[in-house]
């Protein structure tokens, strides 16, 4: 429910448009009810990080495919530790041969190319909580 708008916002001319404001609001929360409609959507998985790579969104769709409960991932594991392992491997090896410097198994290796803003596309398997 939009909550009341107390104050109000001047328009071009000067007036107050209070109207203005409760319309932004209301368009925020249809937004917002949007965006967590899909979010929490069974039929896809999102799964997103913070900069460590640590993750930090794990829906439904998620938990569904995955067998894992958002809780037993988020703010605990990054996306390499339930990936598969000679995957992340040969992923750092591959990038590595590629670019000339070493680079680690783990989540580096996922992330090296994009954090550096060098477009990056591969597929990669995540093994489910039952294996």
């Amino acid at each position: 429910m939009p909550e009341t708008v107390s104050g109000s916002i001047p328009d071009h001319d000067g007036k107050r448009d209070v109207m203005t404001e409760v319309r932004r609001q209301q368009t925020l929360l249809k937004t917002g009810a949007l965006q967590n409609a899909i979010l929490n959507s069974a039929n896809f998985s999102s799964i997103a990080t913070d900069e460590k790579g640590v993750i930090q969104i794990f829906n439904v769709g998620a938990e569904r495919m995955l067998g894992y409960a958002a809780a037993d991932v988020l703010n605990k594991i990054t996306p390499a530790d339930i990936s598969d392992p000679q995957e992340v491997i040969a992923r750092a090896q591959a990038l590595s041969v590629e670019l000339g410097t070493q680079i680690e198994p783990g989540f580096e290796a996922l992330v090296f190319k994009a954090s550096r803003g060098i477009e990056d596309i591969y597929e990669l398997t995540y093994i489910r909580k039952d294996g």
